[in-house]
């Protein structure tokens, strides 16, 4: 995980490993933030979270990443701002939230923590841009496009409702919004999944993460 020896053997003597099934609810906003995760294999799908408990999807950690808002408010002792859900099947090193402060002696650790922070301000511009500036539609196509690069196949096992929830949209509008892509053949509809159509390229680069067990 890192260059520094010390750092390394201190990371190794408190990290934790997990190991959780897609599907699996990591954090929701409220929790006190206990541990930092850093994905080692699969992904994380970051939700906003209100009072009320309506979502919107963010952005993805994937392998190699951790989280901004983890960090954050470790950092700064604040509960957490979001939601976290094991996108696809995933192994997590969990390092204790009190290391967030001590290994800022280490400037390998500093680089980690402030790469991952400026990341995901980038992800979260994007996301508000797409927000913002685009039509639902598109939003939709983004949504689904996001999810299938995180997960490395094109068939999503969700539902109409899932997707109206992260997106905050009623369930009637994501159903003609998606019967509409499919006239177009951008997807394929079926009951609890659905398959989205790519370019050759884009199913090219799914099958070799796919083999390599990214």
């Amino acid at each position: 995980m890192f260059t520094d020896p010390k750092l390394q053997r201190e990371f190794d003597s408190v990290v934790v490993r997990k190991s959780l099934p897609a599907g699996t609810e990591l954090m929701r906003a409220g929790d006190t933030i206990t541990h930092i995760p850093i994905v080692e294999k699969g992904s994380l799908r970051i939700l906003a979270q209100d009072g009320e408990g309506h979502e919107r999807f963010l952005y993805h950690i994937m392998p190699g990443e951790s989280c901004a808002m983890s960090l954050t408010c470790s950092g700064s002792k604040r509960t957490s701002s979001v939601m976290a859900v094991v996108e696809e099947d995933a192994d997590l090193l969990m390092v204790p939230a009190r290391c967030m402060e001590e290994w800022m002696v280490y400037p390998e650790w500093r680089r980690f923590v402030n790469d991952t922070q400026a990341q995901r301000f980038t992800e979260l511009l994007e996301t508000i841009e797409v927000i913002a500036f685009s039509k639902l539609d598109e939003q939709l196509w983004n949504y689904l496009v996001k999810r299938v690069q995180a997960t490395g196949t094109h068939v999503l096992k969700v539902t109409h409702q899932d997707i109206a929830d992260e997106l905050s949209s009623p369930r009637e509008v994501i159903t003609r919004l998606l019967s509409q892509l499919q006239r177009q053949g951008r997807v394929t509809v079926s009951r609890g999944a659905l398959e989205v159509h790519m370019s050759s390229e884009w199913r090219s680069a799914l099958q070799e993460r796919s083999q390599s067990g990214a």
